[in-house]
């Protein structure tokens, strides 16, 4: 019964990190967007940084008021932020949870090979090279980066439906 329950703690792992991830990049990644100049609350003003970089701060949202902006997001404004703040959400939780999807990968289909999490990497490290962690990154972008988009939109969109404040 003990091989049904091969990967278990890859898979764990990966969730935590992926769960982690997503609603953490989410949250600063868009507070970070909505960042104004004119803003009362020095926390609210982008760095100095941001400033030399064109579209990466001023962006409006439903709590348009505690960033300082004088009027509320049109539509496409703040659905523009949510789509933006998505793509960069899945870039991150792709980049967390690669290595762990490809352990897990290794590990699930050679059942009995690996004692654990470790030892897979380290075989999957010793085999392929440290990029071998990262092996079809782009395929995995590719399905979790629509996925984050998909998601985020809809979540957004009834929470502003519903009355409730954006997350």
């Amino acid at each position: 019964i003990m091989p049904f329950y091969e990967g278990v703690s890859l898979t764990i792992t990966r969730a935590v990190v992926l769960g982690a991830t997503k609603m953490t990049v989410y949250n600063e990644i868009k507070d970070s967007l909505k960042r104004n100049p004119d803003a009362s609350d020095p926390s609210k003003r982008p760095s100095e940084f941001q400033m030399m970089l064109p579209g990466s701060y001023g962006w409006k949202d439903t709590d348009y008021a505690k960033f300082g902006h004088a009027s509320g997001p049109s539509t496409p404004q703040r659905l523009g932020l949510v789509f933006s703040t998505s793509v960069v959400t899945g870039l991150a939780v792709t980049t967390t949870t690669s290595a762990f999807t490809n352990a897990r990968t290794h590990m699930m289909s050679n059942p009995g090979k690996y004692s654990g999490m470790f030892a897979c990497m380290a075989d999957v490290v010793r085999t392929l090279g440290p990029l071998g962690l990262y092996r079809g990154f782009m395929a995995q972008w590719a399905r979790f980066g629509p996925y984050a988009t998909v998601q985020f939109i809809v979540w957004e969109q009834l929470r502003f439906m519903s009355g409730l404040p954006g997350i």
